[in-house]
């Protein structure tokens, strides 16, 4: 009853703020007493807190004096409802800088508001990513609000809550590296100590399945993760296959290779049967990170690789400049959609990967020239510019039996860092996995 109580009287708040009102009066009258409604005092929060080279956070709320949640605020005059405009993205991105700043040292929430909607960020490691949709705080103030002290509420001591991320490694275009970077991956991270689940979403190829070896009518079960995404019903558990202690995989159906369900249409029911499918896995396992390797062009099990996922990798071939418009379609066109249906929640795209790059200055030099060029046409005064401005690359190794990075023995081929942690190769994707991650 206290409860519905304070929700209306926020209600209210909303309802009498000025239309384009300042940002100072959703500060004073709907943010501060917000706080407040977290359980954050006088003593646990800061407005108008300087960062360097990144600006100044709204305000910043602490837990045993280590930053717990940043706000940016903005004038309801600013559109945060729609995830794909202009205003949305630039506050967004704002608040990731706030959030990745040194002064906040890995603060785990952000919270975007301006009197008429707000969100709330999470971040895994290095990764941040939507933990809400955008909430509408004028048609649904009872759920919003309700949603935003639940996620926000001051826990009584700061601890390192367990969380994972899922990242969908995609590319719109084949033979860029989709597959042998989810391996190569998965191999660096467990070695790390992080619990790692790999998702074979490819019903066609199963390459990634294919490259650990797996046994596959002794680890058959009678339902697949390709059921449950059709509308089975889950009458049994699916089994997650052990690779090594922390590291499972849920391998590739080859059933489900059809045309026909590689245009089936996706539904937001699906997704969030999906997603909440995987947020038990992420549970029961305490998996860390959940990779999912999809399968090229945007088809049926693609899309749903990414829509449920919460931030996407897209690996580019160095050497191919259509590699390039592939990656540009997947973020112009592929992730707003993906945006669209989930009303802002996720993915987020991270920073391009360039695999195979040449190590010998004068061949590097041709493609860093015509490479600088292409991104320089695709890219101009987009978004998306950044991502290939903070892109990673992966050089090629000759010692490595192929130019996939792959371990080749008398079983055929598999996932290089797992067969070799002292080698280049290792060291080279854990150098990435550093940057990406923060690990």
């Amino acid at each position: 009853m206290a409860s519905q109580k304070k929700n209306q009287e926020f209600s209210n708040i909303i309802k009498s703020l000025k239309q384009n009102g300042r940002e100072s009066e959703v500060e004073t009258r709907l943010v501060l007493p917000l706080i407040q409604l977290f359980g954050f005092n006088n003593e646990n929060f800061r407005d108008k807190v300087s960062l360097k080279n990144c600006g100044e956070a709204d305000f910043v709320c602490y837990v045993d004096q280590k930053p717990y949640v940043v706000i940016e605020t903005k004038s309801n005059s600013v559109n945060l409802s729609d995830p794909n405009g202009k205003p949305y993205l630039d506050t967004k991105f704002q608040l990731f800088e706030y959030m990745r700043s040194k002064e906040l040292n890995r603060v785990p929430f952000g919270l975007l508001i301006n009197g008429k909607n707000a969100q709330i960020f999470k971040r895994k490691e290095n990764i941040i990513f939507p933990l809400t949709e955008i909430l509408n705080l004028e048609t649904n103030t009872d759920k919003s609000i309700t949603a935003l002290k639940k996620y926000l509420k001051k826990p009584f001591q700061y601890e390192e809550s367990f969380n994972s991320a899922i990242i969908a490694i995609y590319n719109n275009k084949g033979g860029v590296g989709k597959t042998v970077t989810s391996g190569n991956f998965a191999g660096v991270l467990s070695e790390k100590g992080k619990n790692v689940l790999l998702i074979d979403l490819d019903p066609q190829q199963r390459d990634l399945t294919d490259s650990f070896k797996i046994d596959h009518k002794k680890m058959d079960s009678s339902t697949s993760i390709f059921d449950i995404l059709l509308g089975k019903e889950i009458k049994e558990g699916i089994k997650t296959i052990p690779i090594k202690k922390n590291l499972h995989i849920i391998k590739g159906d080859e059933r489900f290779d059809s045309s026909t369900y590689a245009t089936k249409s996706i539904s937001l029911s699906m997704i969030k049967k999906f997603r909440k499918l995987l947020e038990m896995f992420s549970s029961r396992g305490k998996f860390d990170y959940i990779l999912i390797d999809c399968p090229t062009n945007w088809s049926f099990f693609s899309k749903m690789g990414v829509s449920v996922s919460d931030a996407v990798l897209i690996p580019v071939n160095y050497q191919a400049a259509q590699a390039i418009h592939n990656a540009v379609q997947v973020i112009e066109k592929f992730i707003p959609e993906v945006w669209y249906e989930r009303n802002g929640n996720g993915p987020e795209v991270l920073p391009i990967l360039f695999n195979n790059a040449y190590t010998d200055q004068t061949s590097k030099k041709h493609f860093d020239d015509v490479r600088r060029d292409e991104i320089r046409k695709l890219t101009k005064d987009k978004w998306y510019l950044i991502l290939f401005d903070e892109a990673i690359e992966i050089k090629h190794h000759h010692e490595i039996a192929t130019s996939l990075f792959l371990h080749i023995d008398q079983n055929g081929p598999s996932p290089y860092t797992l067969k070799n942690k002292n080698s280049k190769a290792f060291k080279e994707y854990e150098d990435v996995i550093e940057k990406l991650f923060g690990i």
